[in-house]
């Protein structure tokens, strides 16, 4: 009996044993290809947002464009050699009787070595690329910045003026001050956006004149879309742990944050988001609708309203030339209701790679991306003119910023080897009041929040929202206080009062 077991025990252990090297291989080769595939895709992006979008759940098409990707990019290689592996086992398996026992221990445990070592390389290569060691240390080294600097937006009082401003708020897919020319602060031999730059120049961008200094540095939790929409509208990063899958949902996104959709709202406004993509990508849609109560208008409200046939669809849904027209519709029905309202707005062309060349694009600079983005600044110029000569632009505000910084990392290589501090683009046009103190600001993304309500005139008793500075006030702003780096390392660390407070909600009125 024991005989029959040490015979048939031999094969299992042997199928284990290249199961285990098989495995380790085919694993250590596929993380090596994603940590290709992941920047080549969503960019330069810091470990959170993977965690984020491998959490959140999405409800858009585009989620099965990343799967094809995944499937197209990432498999092929490793499967491929795996499967050589696996024959090459199957024929040695063949000979084995044949071989010496020394020789296949040998040869075995080269194997076990060389696959645990591709496997290890694989892990230590993917890390590296979306930044998971910074992650990890900050995990274990909990920050304190909430207790020391954050004011919850819902203790704070506010006071409207008794004519109730309007608001437009235009979110610029990775629109940053680096396209303007060197003489306008921007890293360019040519200005790429001169209607945007003519727009900066003549409003508010609390720089003091010092066209270096314009734009906002765009922090941790804040470099993607829907974090940096979280940024500017709550003052907070869009931060969630490994295992918060449970944390946004259709009822659950943020519960603790306060945002300016809700102060607007328990003030008497209409909240509208437009957008030319799927709303449930990235969770957007939740967080509108949980802050705010917005109504949303994405490709599937205007294809439901028969503005586009129901087959459309190009890029991330439909182009921004449309978008704008869209937003001339939208903004003349809600000045037509008589009741304050608040209209946020997302391009999409300008998004990496390459960005989406209109019919209306020009080839002026010999590259698409450029193109694309000069593309974006000339709509916008348009529509901030058709605004303007609108009844209901002179008791209306306009903020206009980037939502993030541009993810195509190859075409910014240059820049940012030559130093280059690269920012999002931000502007105030028509605010109701001036800032206290002409002189130039460090801003980042938190600090758009307080700063945007305050612009419409409400007063209210901190000049901190969340973690973001009113820029009408002498407050010095976090960035001002700790530095760019140093308030991007905290906010990059574990954080138990943003979980608790924040991510859970404990507390909230």
């Amino acid at each position: 009996m024991k005989e029959k077991m040490k015979k048939y025990s031999k094969p299992v252990l042997k199928f284990l044993l290249y199961f285990f090297i098989v495995l380790l291989v085919f694993l250590g080769l596929l993380l090596i290809q994603v940590a290709e595939w992941v920047p080549e895709t969503f960019g330069d992006i810091p470990f959170e947002q993977v965690i984020f979008h491998m959490l959140a759940p999405v409800e858009s098409t585009d989620t099965v464009n990343y799967v094809q990707s995944f499937i197209q990019e990432c498999l092929p290689f490793p499967t491929i050699l795996t499967l050589i592996l696996v024959l090459l086992f199957t024929i040695q398996a063949q000979f084995s009787e044949k071989i010496r026992l020394k020789k296949t221990v040998i040869v075995n445990t080269v194997l076990v070595i060389c696959s645990v070592i591709s496997f290890g390389l694989g892990i230590q290569y993917c890390a590296i690329s979306v930044n998971a060691d910074d992650y990890i240390d900050g995990m274990f080294h909990p920050s304190t910045i909430y207790e020391d600097y954050y004011v919850n937006p819902q203790s704070v009082n506010y006071t409207f003026p008794e004519q109730k401003r309007n608001l437009i708020y235009i979110f610029l897919e990775s629109m940053e001050t680096t396209y303007e020319d060197i003489a306008n602060g921007g890293a360019m031999e040519n200005n790429l956006i001169p209607e945007l730059t003519n727009l900066a120049n003549n409003n508010l961008t609390f720089s003091g004149g010092n066209v270096a200094n314009d734009g906002f540095n765009v922090l941790s939790g804040n470099g993607w879309t829907v974090a940096a929409m979280v940024g500017q509208t709550s003052g907070i990063p869009l931060n969630i742990p490994v295992d918060g899958n449970s944390y946004i949902s259709e009822g659950n996104f943020l519960n603790g944050a306060y945002s300016i959709g809700e102060i607007l709202e328990d003030n008497g406004y209409v909240n509208e988001l437009l957008l030319g993509s799927d709303a449930g990508f990235g969770g957007r849609k939740y967080y509108f609708e949980q802050h705010g109560n917005y109504n949303i208008v994405d490709i599937n409200e205007v294809k439901k309203r028969g503005w586009l046939e129901q087959d459309y669809y190009t890029w991330w849904g439909y182009e921004d030339v449309k978008l704008f027209e869209y937003a001339k519709n939208e903004l003349t029905s809600l000045a037509a209701n008589g009741q304050p309202f608040n209209f946020t707005m997302l391009t999409v062309d300008t998004h990496f790679t390459g960005g989406y060349p209109c019919q209306e694009c020009i080839d002026l600079w010999g590259d698409q991306y450029s193109n694309v983005i000069s593309c974006s600044s000339r709509h916008v110029g348009e529509f901030i003119s058709w605004i303007q000569a609108q009844p209901f632009y002179a008791n209306t505000t306009i903020v206009i910023a980037g939502d993030h910084k541009s993810m195509d990392t190859t075409w910014f290589d240059s820049i940012e080897e030559s130093g280059y501090q690269r920012k999002g683009y931000f502007t105030i046009i028509n605010p109701a009041i001036a800032p206290v103190s002409n002189e130039s600001r460090i801003i980042s993304t938190v600090d758009l929040f307080p700063t945007t309500l305050a612009s419409l005139g409400v007063t209210f008793d901190s000049n901190r929202l969340a973690l973001g500075t009113n820029l009408f006030t002498d407050e010095r702003t976090l960035a001002e206080i700790m530095g760019v780096e140093e308030l991007d390392a905290q906010l990059q660390k574990h954080s138990n009062y943003y979980d608790k407070n924040i991510l859970y909600g404990i507390g909230k009125k």
